[in-house]
């Protein structure tokens, strides 16, 4: 059992400071590679026909489950476990693989076979990969393999991964699979290059070799030329192999669009929602919207555990859901992550169909010998959340303990929690706690300690039964798994420095996918001035993936939004995410309409459609805001009226307080049995239970209830003013090590890239840690390396020094010669930075001529900056003859490569300013 992880997070959390404090910029290259033009047609969507039903929510779904939709549901599953633990999923991933082969003709026995190769080097097999020669056996077979097949192949033995390494053959394979047009082998043979190993044998130049994988992307005019033209704008996005560039993006997005593309259709929509006002179009939005809307709106391949449905969507629907004020974003003062999501349409139905082609997929799955405790554990809680938990209750715990039985650590966990509601009964009871603690000791599901505090505090009708529940308590807080709490303003003001251990705790739980903490670490990332695209790209990434963290994420948004502006966006995204997830978000998006905009009675009417639907799945926090906002016009036992059923069948813990004034005296002890089962040990919960007898007139229940309220840990929320847990804990536990400090112990420990983190410490006036002489002493460290870019880095941080740094530098080493040389040996960042220091530091106009024809060779090199630069040099006469036409050619094709600066400069040299 683990039980503290403190180390290792703290090492991360140094570890993301440093790499926040210096990005290190991948060398890319600055292609412009534009789609042709062409006329709106539709050559990639079919004809809008029947509405394809949304597996999960909308009702009516009696669709029979195809093999297109068990092979996409094959291949979902196949993902996670190879991502989870390949090794321990070993035989049941073999037998989805076999079984994804019988259903899919397709598929050769070639392909099969490459797959299981892949599946032993993800589970780490090599020796029995060695031993069963499979790949050898590819290798006889490799004039049938196909271009992609053939770079997998490449890739084995290039790298000596289950076969003894083979560089010539790999190269060799990679040759082929690039002349005969293959667009991922010609980028393969890109990447290699830019990272500074060639493909021997291959002459053509790097970005004629990107410009032929683009080409032999976009092939032929067909229907799938739309896909293929999305993958070049993803290109254009992600900037791996070529520089990110939006423009370019979005060309590629409205080509695909323009064909018939729903997706890309969508996206251009995305595209101008998340635009400033200078870039925003309204009609151009509108007309993609509409396109949108006629195709389907389809989703992209990687989300494919739902089925996105069009069926019930028309433009004025989807308007109104977005809501979008198509002006409204002047003064926006915070950066947003929001136009890295790639978010989809799922529109759900008033209610909740109890059958789904994923429920039929499950079943099947778990009729294989082979199918492991989790199958179990993932139909048991779809079927509660299909036909209810109340409703579903004994069919959930035949399959839970099937579950238990196979060894799986979360069917195990829900399985002791169901039988809370049995606590009546000691048996069941002390069941219960065994589950819950055999999970803990032999599967390390460290969350189970804190159900078993829970249950020894709250639950047990003994409670609170404090020496057991402490036990349970300390063992689960030495974990450091409890999720870390902070308010939303307190988050963005953590400090690496002062709180360490919080924001390790925060980081390395975002890591492991943890809801809430992902999206606290993600909202610090996109506020973080050091943060590359990259890695917003990244975490945005991360956060899509899941409609809770989405949902989690856009709720920190709009709490954080501190001007009306900011307030509105902040609305119009958690549209956007609703419209993404459907009804799980109705309610966090009717609780911020009502704190926004209750006064429209077209938004009033619009909140009230939400809570129904909420309500309708059981949720008893959209009932209670329904009948209160409802208060003034309805008397509340009519809401109840309306949700009974529900809430019989699948009502919450909130869900079943809310129906305590009208349910029976003979239903009390069934409820509280429910809700017991379902609460939190908090002081929230208690109270509500307390309330509960209190209403039935049962004193001395009510009284119990406010003894277990009063043996909570922490003691009453009232007394803990605006302090967190985490602020009192945290009084007198000593200094945490400042940035010096840990860089210092880096440096000591052998780790050469704290250098440059120093020199930053040492260099800047305004830090306590300034020291011109340590900063020059670090700079000359790292100049003295000799590795690839920390000559361009040190005289980029030269110029940009300050003249303290600059004077003692030029005591200790000729720095011009050093430039000079640099920038003479034809690198092109080190001519930029030649140029731009000549400029600053000019004392005649000879400076200024060398600076302009340095900034024109690394310009003819292709570096952005200098390009940008030297049109400015240009337009206003700086170092050379004013000639606005040539600095236009200049600045223009810096703005073609997405430099912002640029586009403004030539803006500017069009109006003749």
């Amino acid at each position: 059992m683990k039980t503290s992880f403190i180390p290792s997070l703290l090492a991360s959390a140094t570890l993301a400071f440093s790499l926040s404090l210096q990005p290190v910029q991948a060398r890319t290259l600055d292609l412009v590679f534009m789609p042709p033009q062409v006329e709106i047609q539709n050559i990639c969507s079919p004809e809008k026909g029947e509405a394809k039903p949304d597996d999960l929510t909308v009702e009516g779904g009696n669709a029979t489950l195809s093999d297109t939709q068990r092979l996409r549901f094959i291949r979902r599953d196949l993902r996670r476990l190879l991502a989870d633990d390949p090794d321990h999923w070993f035989d049941f991933i073999v037998t989805l693989l076999d079984w994804k082969a019988d259903i899919d003709s397709t598929i050769t026995p070639l392909a099969t076979k490459l797959e299981k190769i892949r599946l032993h080097i993800d589970a780490g097999r090599l020796v029995q990969l060695e031993e069963s020669r499979l790949i050898a056996q590819v290798r006889k077979q490799d004039m049938e393999l196909t271009s992609s097949q053939r770079l997998i192949l490449a890739h084995y033995y290039l790298g000596g991964i289950g076969v003894a390494p083979d560089i010539d053959y790999a190269h060799e394979l990679i040759r082929i699979a690039a002349l005969a047009g293959n667009a991922e082998a010609l980028l393969n043979i890109a990447r290699m290059d830019i990272e500074g190993n060639p493909v021997p044998g291959w002459e053509a130049p790097l970005d004629m070799t990107v410009t032929l994988a683009f080409s032999g992307l976009l092939g032929q005019m067909n229907s799938s030329v739309c896909r293929r033209a999305e993958r070049i704008a993803r290109e254009y996005r992600n900037g791996d192999v070529v520089s990110s560039n939006a423009e370019v993006a979005y060309a590629w997005y409205k080509f695909a669009a323009d064909l018939g593309g729903a997706e890309a259709a969508w996206r251009i929509v995305e595209f101008h929602l998340n635009a400033d006002a200078v870039s925003k179009d309204n009609e151009v939005m509108l007309e993609y919207l509409r396109l949108a809307i006629e195709r389907g709106i389809t989703v992209e391949d990687e989300q494919v555990d739902r089925m996105i449905s069009a069926g019930d969507v028309d433009e004025a629907t989807l308007r109104a859901i977005l809501g979008y004020n198509l002006s409204a974003d002047t003064g926006e003062g915070r950066p947003t992550i929001a136009p890295f999501f790639q978010l989809a349409v799922n529109i759900d139905g008033d209610f909740a169909d109890e059958d789904s082609v994923q429920l039929d997929y499950l079943r099947e799955l778990s009729r294989f010998d082979t199918a492991p405790g989790w199958v179990y554990t993932v139909l048991a809680k779809e079927t509660l959340v299909r036909k209810g938990r109340w409703a579903a209750e004994p069919e959930a715990l035949e399959l839970l303990e099937i579950a238990t039985a196979k060894g799986d650590p979360e069917g195990m966990q829900l399985l002791a929690k169901k039988l809370v509601r049995q606590r009546d009964n000691l048996t069941q009871l002390h069941r219960s706690i065994n589950l819950l603690t055999e999970s803990v000791t032999r599967f390390g599901l460290m969350s189970s300690m804190n159900h078993l505090d829970n249950l020894y505090r709250c639950q047990a009708n003994e409670a609170p039964m404090l020496p057991e529940a402490e036990h349970w308590a300390t063992n689960y807080r030495a974990t450091q798994d409890l999720t870390v709490h902070v308010s939303a303003t307190d988050l963005l003001a953590l400090d690496p420095f002062h709180e360490p251990l919080v924001l390790a705790r925060l980081q390395s739980q975002a890591l492991d996918g943890r809801i809430q903490s992902l999206a606290n670490f993600v909202q610090r990332v996109q506020v973080d001035p050091w943060a590359t695209q990259r890695a917003l790209r990244l975490w945005a990434g991360r956060v899509n993936q899941s409609d809770k963290a989405l949902e989690v994420f856009v709720e920190l948004d709009f709490e954080l939004a501190t001007t009306p502006a900011e307030r509105h966006l902040a609305i119009e995204l958690f549209r956007r995410i609703y419209l993404n997830n459907g009804v799980t978000t109705s309610l966090d998006l009717a609780i911020a309409l009502t704190e926004d905009s209750v006064r429209v009675p077209a938004i009033a009417d619009e909140i009230i459609a939400l809570l129904t639907k909420a309500g309708n799945r059981g949720e008893g926090a959209s009932i209670r805001l329904k009948a209160r906002l409802l208060a003034a016009e309805q008397d509340p036992v009519e809401v109840y009226e309306e949700f009974k059923d529900i809430i019989e069948e699948r009502g919450d813990f909130l869900a079943l307080m809310f129906a305590m004034p009208f349910i029976p005296a003979d239903k009390l002890d069934d409820y509280i049995d429910r809700a017991v089962s379902l609460m939190s040990c908090g002081t929230k919960a208690v109270d509500e239970i307390g309330e509960a007898y209190a209403i039935h007139l049962n004193p001395e229940m009510s009284y119990h209830w406010r003894r277990i309220g009063l043996a909570l840990e922490g003691g009453n929320a009232l007394s803990k003013l605006r302090l967190s847990d985490l602020q009192m804990q945290a009084f007198r536990d000593g200094r945490s090590p400042g940035p010096k400090d840990i860089f210092s112990r880096l440096l000591a420990e052998g780790e050469e890239s704290a250098t440059r983190n120093l020199y930053l410490l040492t260099a800047d006036p305004d830090l306590p840690t300034y020291n011109p002489e340590q900063a020059s002493e670090f700079l000359l460290t790292v100049l003295e390396s000799g590795k690839t870019g920390d000559e361009s880095w040190v005289l980029r941080h030269y110029r940009q020094a300050v003249p303290a740094v600059r004077a003692i530098m030029a005591r200790k080493i000729n720095i011009d010669q050093i430039y000079r040389r640099a920038a003479q040996s034809g690198d092109a960042e080190a001519q930029l930075e030649y140029g731009l220091l000549l400029r600053q530091t000019a004392t005649n106009s000879s400076d200024l001529q060398d600076s302009s024809r340095w900034l024109n060779e690394a310009a003819e090199a292709g570096n952005v900056i200098a390009m940008t630069e030297l049109g400015y040099a240009l337009a206003i006469g700086l170092g050379a003859r004013s000639n606005p036409q040539i600095a236009l050619t200049w600045l223009e094709k810096a703005g073609q490569a997405g430099d912002e600066r640029a586009k403004e400069l030539a803006r500017l040299v069009r109006l003749g300013i």
